[in-house]
């Protein structure tokens, strides 16, 4: 409340908007604050610039939330932003590594492991920098990359010749698909330099690849980059997915409840919810298991959310719909969470005695390239002796049928698949297809993202489905 009546006195004091854009990102994740301490930020940053002064701090948290809400350009945007504070930083790191090298012989070794310490921390959140930068440069559209040519860029080297001007509208496409091979190369050199300052960098690593296509080899992002990710990503997790329209746990819950009813059973006897997050799609599945509810995920901050979830609250449970459930509900909603890595997860890891009559994965295989471990793991997962076997429902990305066309991975970090690979390494795995639909699992920067559906039985005395 004094922060803002100090801002209603005196709208441009950026100490003033500085602190409060903090306190309000404390608060909320959500789109809104975030917009209005970006606003706040810009605030803090002309005030200081007016002042003649530097406030890389408020540089720093600006580009991010710029970023956050889409506003890439323009003088405040976050490209401008991060690239001041890059230069900014890199001085303050030359000045400290020049200090060291004319200065060590004269500090006690205490005092010079604590100078290290600080340029040590420097470097990593040049890094954090370094990678906020290099994903904003990779997400800009031809024509942003073609605008960006008309700013005083400091970071970017405009190293191929361009049409400026008006021309014909087969140069003007010319000139933006030229200028966006530059932003990306642009972009690709930013995660590098993240990488080489801060090694443990796995989230700016993995998106090097994904720009480069280094890591096809791999066949799956690490463990480290994924956990990283959703560690990172955890509390605001349900709030973007829903901002984006994501629909991926609803659709397997509708799927697992069809196969329950197409196999004349009237609940499954467990299900495992392989990559559960935060049990967005363990609400789903909770009504329809009669036993144990098992979930495993490789952040332990996304298993910590999930973990508080019970059979009432959390979940992806509106507030209107904990509100009308019973009090007495407060049973959890998983009967056992683990982090674990899905290629190699046992039974016995899990406490389960026997397979699982159903595995989901909701939005999971967008981490695996080559499935064919995960979907043999899976089956070794599954208790098919049963009269109906086992099912496994799972989404994933979609690329389309073209020759030799398995699976690749896209500048976004996420793996796509083609329909006929899914289908013939999950047969390799043993699994017949039950049914299959192509779905929008959510969308980005207001574009449908394409995905499958897939419905799967092992162990079950039916004939797959020609759908391919």
């Amino acid at each position: 409340d004094m922060l803002t009546r100090v801002l209603a006195l005196h709208p441009n004091d950026g100490d003033a908007a500085f602190n409060l854009a903090l306190l309000l990102q404390d608060s909320s994740n959500s789109e809104e604050v975030t917009r209005e301490a970006a606003r706040l930020y810009q605030v803090a940053v002309q005030a200081a610039d007016t002042d003649g002064e530097e406030r890389w701090d408020a540089l720093a948290n600006m580009a991010a939330a710029k970023q956050e809400i889409g506003e890439f350009m323009g003088e405040y945007g976050a490209i401008r932003a991060y690239e001041r504070v890059i230069v900014m930083l890199e001085e303050m790191v030359q000045d400290k590594e020049a200090y060291l090298t004319q200065n060590g012989n004269n500090f006690e070794n205490e005092q010079y492991q604590y100078l290290e310490a600080e340029l040590r921390a420097l470097n990593e959140y040049l890094s954090t920098l370094y990678y906020g930068y290099g994903t904003v440069l990779s997400e800009l559209s031809n024509s942003d990359c073609k605008a960006l040519q008309s700013e005083d860029s400091l970071l970017i080297d405009w190293v191929e010749p361009f049409v400026k001007g008006s021309g014909t509208e087969k140069e003007n496409e010319r000139d933006e698909a030229s200028a966006n091979h530059v932003c990306k190369m642009n972009a690709i050199n930013a995660l590098r330099l993240a990488v080489d300052l801060n090694s443990e960098n796995v989230v700016a690593e993995h998106m090097l690849a994904a720009l480069t296509e280094g890591d096809v080899g791999k066949g799956r992002a690490s463990n480290e980059f994924v956990s990283a990710l959703f560690d990172d990503f955890a509390e605001t997790f349900d709030a973007k997915l829903e901002a984006l329209g994501y629909k991926v746990p609803g659709l397997v819950g509708d799927a697992a409840k069809e196969l329950l009813a197409s196999s004349g059973q009237s609940s499954y006897r467990s299900a495992l919810d392989a990559g559960c997050g935060t049990g967005l799609a363990g609400r789903y599945l909770r009504p329809l298991v009669e036993g144990s509810l098992v979930g495993i995920d490789l952040s332990k901050k996304m298993l910590d959310l999930a973990a508080q979830c019970t059979l009432s609250t959390g979940c992806g449970l509106k507030d209107e719909e904990a509100a009308s459930a019973a009090k007495e509900d407060n049973k959890p909603l998983y009967d056992h969470l683990a982090s674990l890595d899905l290629e190699t997860t046992t039974l016995k890891e899990v406490g389960a005695e026997v397979g699982f009559d159903i595995i989901a994965a909701a939005d999971v295989f967008v981490y695996f390239g080559d499935l064919q471990k995960l979907l043999s793991n899976f089956a070794k997962l599954s208790d098919s002796s049963g009269p109906h076997g086992a099912f496994l429902i799972f989404s994933c990305e979609r690329i389309e049928e073209e020759e030799d066309s398995k699976w690749k991975l896209q500048k976004s970090g996420r793996y796509a698949h083609s329909k006929s690979y899914v289908v013939n390494t999950a047969a390799n795995a043993g699994y017949k297809l039950v049914a299959y639909d192509k779905i929008t699992p959510r969308y980005e920067k207001g574009e449908p993202v394409k995905g499958h559906l897939f419905r799967f039985s092992l162990g079950k005395d039916q004939d797959a489905k020609d759908e391919l």
